[in-house]
């Protein structure tokens, strides 16, 4: 990737060196693990790098920089209590890169390369687990990925459970418990009185012919999801499939839970006791 050369240039890949040539510097960047074309990225601007580990570091334009390595102090240890739950990290580097505040989202879980709102520069490291949440899409998403955008929950569903496994691992499962809750009773409850209970777009498997993926985005996929792993890109009948093989020994009682009613019925799912 050629860019001006006073600026920097980051990607979803690992930097192999880059080369200066008069007014313009040139970067060479390898990804050795396949990705879907939605996790390419590429950040080209005034940042600067700070580290907070030999694997993962932080960019930011020169003024927040400072503050963004304190707010993300954590995220070593975040990746490490990742590791013990899911496996090794396979891409070798975590970085995070801070963007504008007209980045729309809270994060984004490109390969080797997260990018952060600068919202969450609080000053406090409240919001943390969105750093988590990325984490976590190392594994789920990015090495195992949905294949096809009505199966997002495949996604998220299993990003949002390991990123509270994290959590509890680290603040203890009342707080992972309290975060669930949370994203019950606020998150999927506001999505699907927004939508409407008989919304299509409340189904765990809304159908998406001609429509854009975007418009049915929302906190459904995220917290409506049954959390069950599955470790391989699938479709869910599949993934149900699969399901009943590894619990073989648990037939009946994977026969008497409401499958449709989990992946087809609209509106709020039953709530776990």
């Amino acid at each position: 990737v050629a860019v001006p050369g006073e600026l920097v240039c980051l990607m979803s890949a690992i930097c192999k060196g880059k080369k200066k040539s008069g007014d313009t510097t040139t970067y060479t960047f390898e990804q050795p693990v396949a990705i879907p074309s939605y996790l390419l990225a590429i950040v080209v601007g005034h940042i600067e790098r700070r580290e907070i580990s030999p694997r993962c570091d932080v960019w930011c334009e020169p003024s927040l920089v400072d503050a963004a390595k304190w707010e993300f102090e954590s995220t070593e240890k975040i990746l490490q209590t990742a590791e013990k739950i899911a496996g090794p990290y396979r891409w070798g580097r975590y970085d995070l890169v801070v963007l504008p505040p007209t980045f729309p989202f809270g994060g984004m879980e490109n390969p080797c390369l997260t990018f952060i709102t600068p919202t969450l520069l609080c000053g406090d490291r409240s919001q943390v687990r969105v750093v988590a949440h990325e984490i976590a899409h190392s594994w789920t998403g990015n090495l195992v990925t949905n294949a096809s955008w009505e199966h997002f929950w495949l996604n998220e569903g299993f990003t949002v459970f390991l990123e509270r496994k994290i959590k509890g691992r680290l603040e203890g499962e009342l707080e992972r418990q309290f975060e669930s809750e949370c994203g019950y009773d606020e998150g999927l409850t506001t999505a699907v009185k927004t939508f409407g209970e008989t919304h299509e777009f409340t189904k765990l498997i809304p159908k998406l012919d001609g429509v854009d993926p975007d418009d049915a985005f929302s906190s459904v996929p995220y917290e409506k999801s049954p959390y069950v792993y599955a470790f391989k890109s699938i479709i869910t009948d599949t993934w149900k499939d699969e399901l009943y093989t590894f619990f073989s020994d648990k037939k009946p009682l994977l026969d008497s839970i409401d499958w449709d009613k989990w992946l087809y019925a609209p509106g709020m799912p039953p709530k776990p006791k």
